[in-house]
C-alpha cells in the first residue's frame, strides 16, 4: 500500500500541469459559449424587433420558445471542450505508460526494481486516470451551475427558463455520455470505460513486454475478443431478454472482463517485463 500511494502521489505530481491546462481550455471554451449563444439569440432577437413582427415577448416565446441552459450545452463550443476533455484523457491514458518506456535510460526500469508489488505502478496509473476523470467531472458540474448563472443573468427573465442540470443535455450530446444524467446510466457507461481502458492496458503491456510480437498478441486478442461479441450477438439471445435482462448481463460481462483483464495485467507486470 505505501509503494502505491507513494506512485500515486508521484504520477499525480507528473499530471498536474496537464490536468490545469485541460480544465483552463475546457473553462475558456464554455465560457466562450455562454456568451456566444448570448450574443446569437441578442442579434436574433433585435433582426426579430427591427422587422415589426412584435415587441413583446409572448408573440417571441410563441414563435421561438423559451432559452434554457441545454442552448449553451448544444452550442458547438462547447460540445467541442467535452470532445477535446475526452480525448486528451485517452491521450494521457496512453502516455503514462510510453513516457516511462522510452529513450535509452528508460525511467520503467526504476520503476519496476522498487521493492514491493510490480502491480502498484499499473495500479498508481490506472487510479491516476480515474482521478483526473472523477475531478473533471466534479468540476464540470460546478461549470454547468456557474453557466446557468451567468447565462441567466444576460437573459430577460421572461424569456429564461430554468430547468434541472439533468435535462441540460440531449441524448446525443457528449456531455450526456461525459456525465450521465441517471445513475443506470453512469454504472453502465464508465462499467465500460474502465473494462476499455483495463483492456486497452493489457494490449499496451503486452506490446511493452515482446515489442512486436506483443503487438501482434494484442492485435489477435481483440480480434477474438471482438468476433466472440458478434458471434454472441448472431445467436439472437438478446432479441429474446428484456431491456432490465440486457442492462445487468452488459454490466456482468464487463466486470468479468475488467477482472480478466486486470489478472492478465497482473501476470504481465509480474512474470513478462522483466528490468
Amino acid at each position: 500500500m505505501k509503494k502505491f500511494m507513494e506512485l500515486w502521489t508521484f504520477e499525480w505530481n507528473r499530471a498536474k500541469r496537464f490536468y490545469g491546462f485541460l480544465l483552463a481550455f475546457v473553462t475558456a471554451l464554455q465560457a466562450y459559449a455562454v456568451f456566444h449563444e448570448y450574443h446569437i439569440w441578442k442579434d436574433g432577437y433585435e433582426n426579430y424587433r427591427q422587422q415589426n413582427y412584435a415587441a413583446l415577448p409572448e408573440q417571441y416565446l410563441q414563435d421561438y420558445g423559451y432559452l434554457t441552459l441545454e442552448d449553451v450545452t448544444n452550442n458547438s463550443f462547447f460540445v467541442f471542450s467535452i470532445m477535446t476533455a475526452i480525448f486528451a484523457l485517452l491521450f494521457y491514458a496512453v502516455f503514462i505508460w510510453y513516457q516511462d518506456w522510452s529513450g535509452k535510460n528508460r525511467f520503467s526500469f526504476r520503476l519496476l526494481s522498487l521493492p514491493g508489488n510490480r502491480f502498484a505502478v499499473y495500479a498508481a496509473k490506472f487510479a491516476t486516470i480515474w482521478l483526473l476523470i472523477t475531478g473533471l467531472q466534479v468540476w464540470q458540474i460546478g461549470l454547468l451551475y456557474l453557466e446557468e448563472l451567468v447565462f441567466s443573468g444576460l437573459i430577460p427573465a421572461d424569456i429564461y427558463r430554468e430547468i434541472p442540470l439533468q435535462m441540460a443535455s440531449t441524448s446525443a450530446s457528449p456531455l450526456a455520455l461525459a456525465l450521465p444524467s441517471l445513475f443506470s446510466n453512469y454504472l453502465l457507461f464508465y462499467t465500460i470505460g474502465y473494462t476499455a481502458l483495463t483492456l486497452g492496458y493489457t494490449f499496451i503491456l503486452m506490446h511493452l513486454s515482446g515489442r512486436w510480437k506483443g503487438v501482434f498478441l494484442a492485435a489477435t486478442l481483440a480480434i477474438v475478443l471482438f468476433a466472440a461479441m458478434l458471434l454472441f450477438l448472431r445467436t439472437g439471445i438478446t432479441t429474446r431478454l428484456y431491456a432490465e435482462e440486457k442492462y445487468w448481463m452488459t454490466i456482468a460481462v464487463s466486470l468479468m472482463l475488467l477482472l480478466s483483464g486486470t489478472w492478465a495485467n497482473y501476470r504481465l507486470l509480474e512474470k513478462r517485463i522483466s528490468v
